[in-house]
């Protein structure tokens, strides 16, 4: 029964997605990617999760400013992170994704005329030129939503951040959001296509001040964002 459901919710999933991606795909070349924000944020986030039956309690939204420009960063347990940080928060978040995905017809595309950064993890230039369009974007007033273990993580526990997050950050004198996740990995397991419903928890804590790393390394503002990241997942 299950097998039947999953390949159910499968279809719903990629038609839904394709969808949203019509729709707004439309504003963005239009010039009005916040209308195509807007349809992430309220249909296309809330409505994946419904159809896998996942709940969401958030803690700590009183850290969400939406008059502040922010690199948002969490950690990364399923493909459904993205969904459910577009649906809890307010402003338009960019991420940065791997190259691979502009090439998929509809969602490829809608992403790209999004505004989203698509990193060649294969070249290491490439990937600092992305960094450093991230970093423009960001002085420009975009928020960006960053997973600083580089991918989800297979073993349900919080991975090693990189750096890179952190040399944008500290360069740009850009404050930090952290952000705990708990739970979405029940949702949808990497390397799977089981789904399950479940309830996910967000945690969200204070912003973490760039000013205070200036003169460190961009290890040490990675690694101090990542205790208490890890602090938030626990007090969940």
């Amino acid at each position: 029964m299950w097998f039947i459901l999953n390949i159910i919710q499968s279809i719903l999933i990629i038609v839904h997605t394709l969808l949203c991606a019509v729709l707004a795909l439309v504003p963005a070349l239009l010039g009005f990617p916040k209308a195509s924000y807007w349809i992430g944020r309220k249909i296309w986030g809330p409505l994946l999760l419904l159809m896998v039956g996942g709940k969401v309690e958030v803690k700590g939204k009183v850290n969400l400013d939406a008059s502040r420009t922010f690199i948002y960063t969490a950690n990364h347990m399923s493909n459904f992170d993205i969904p459910i940080l577009f649906s809890i928060t307010s402003v338009s978040l960019h991420f940065i994704a791997k190259k691979e995905l502009k090439k998929i017809p509809l969602f490829g595309w809608c992403i790209a005329a999004m505004g989203m950064i698509f990193v060649d993890r294969k070249n290491k230039k490439k990937a600092i030129e992305s960094m450093k369009v991230a970093g423009e974007l960001i002085k420009s007033g975009k928020n960006v939503i960053a997973f600083p273990e580089g991918k989800r993580s297979r073993s349900g526990k919080i991975e090693m951040f990189r750096k890179g997050t952190f040399v944008i950050a500290s360069n740009s004198q850009i404050d930090i959001i952290p952000i705990a996740i708990k739970g979405s990995e029940v949702l949808h397991k990497p390397g799977g296509v089981k789904f399950r419903p479940g309830k996910v928890y967000i945690n969200i804590g204070e912003p973490i001040k760039a000013a205070l790393f200036v003169d460190k390394k961009p290890e040490e503002f990675a690694n101090y964002t990542q205790s208490v990241v890890e602090k938030l997942y626990e007090d969940i």
